[in-house]
């Protein structure tokens, strides 16, 4: 078999997987160098996110909510109303999800920053013209790719928050679920570290359910949809499969997939970008309760095509 032929068959099982499933498994298609390069846009990005309304300390805005340090050092961020979430906590019966740390091992942050390219360049030119634009297109069968927008997500040993489950297209004010998100783990992630679990099929139960704050089920006040049934409570009920990754692997999820995420019980840490592609042709929709975006366009209606300086087309014909 020729090395196009391999090439073409391979993209049309990775397809094939991905409509059945909802999610793939992509193993190493980053090198060293890229790996590399990512993990220097990752530092400036930490070092740099008291410049962004997008960053949390989301271990610091748990323990100030639930009532376990009054101290909380999220005040510059803007993409939430910090004091009504912790009022809407406070009248949820639903719990605050933690995995059990092990004695030895001191408490980490689990830190968490949106629109990340937007002021690193590093990530900027890796996710407008990096391998995953084609990739999309070709599994999400579209022809033309919109680069929605990016999260940084960094689990430090000892953050032993977990990710509620829940869907991605709640969190997006966008007017349809074409999309798909790339997850590219820095570091090696394995049980106990921080591994994503998903629901085979989710994406084809057509529903679309609440967003939730992450680190609880709690939906954030107003938000629109179903509420999500406790999955968390019964993984194995729903068929959760959580997956192991290596730096150079990259998992690949659609919009509606059912996902969730460990605590980082381990000595290392975990961290990842996220990256989200959508079908151009999706336009603005206003969701409510979806988190707000501080660096998008605040002057949108619904219906309206995404602004191209914001959301680049970044594959077309």
């Amino acid at each position: 078999m020729t090395a196009i032929l391999a090439q073409r068959t391979q993209s049309h099982i990775d397809r094939e997987v991905f409509q059945i499933q909802g999610y793939l498994k992509l193993r190493n298609i980053l090198s060293s160098s890229e790996i590399g390069r990512l993990r220097r846009a990752m530092q400036e990005a930490v070092e740099t996110i008291d410049s962004s309304p997008n960053g949390y300390n989301v271990t610091a805005a748990a323990d100030a909510f639930w009532g376990h340090n009054s101290a909380n050092d999220n005040i510059r961020s803007k993409q939430h109303d910090l004091g009504a979430l912790a009022q809407a906590v406070k009248a949820s019966p639903l719990p605050r999800l933690i995995d059990a740390l092990p004695k030895d091992r001191p408490r980490g942050k689990f830190i968490l920053d949106t629109s990340v390219w937007r002021r690193n360049p590093i990530l900027a030119r890796f996710a407008l013209s990096g391998p995953f634009p084609e990739l999309a297109s070709q599994l999400l069968g579209v022809s033309r790719i919109r680069f929605y927008d990016d999260q940084m997500f960094i689990k430090e040993p000892g953050a032993v928050d977990r990710a509620a489950f829940h869907q991605d297209v709640p969190y997006f004010h966008l007017g349809g679920d074409t999309g798909c998100v790339f997850w590219v783990p820095l570091d090696t992630v394995g049980e106990g570290s921080g591994r994503i679990g998903y629901i085979p099929g989710s994406h084809l139960w057509q529903k679309t359910y609440k967003p939730n704050i992450f680190v609880s089920e709690m939906p954030f006040p107003g938000a629109e949809g179903i509420d999500m049934p406790n999955i968390d409570a019964n993984p194995s009920a729903y068929g959760v499969q959580y997956i192991d990754a290596m730096p150079g692997d990259v998992l690949v999820h659609h919009f509606l997939t059912i996902h969730g995420s460990e605590g980082n019980r381990l000595s290392h840490p975990r961290r990842a970008f996220s990256l989200r592609y959508c079908d151009a042709k999706i336009p603005y929709k206003r969701r409510a309760g979806a988190p707000e975006q501080p660096l998008h366009r605040k002057d949108m209606r619904d219906g309206d095509q995404l602004d191209d300086t914001i959301h680049p087309i970044v594959w077309k014909p």
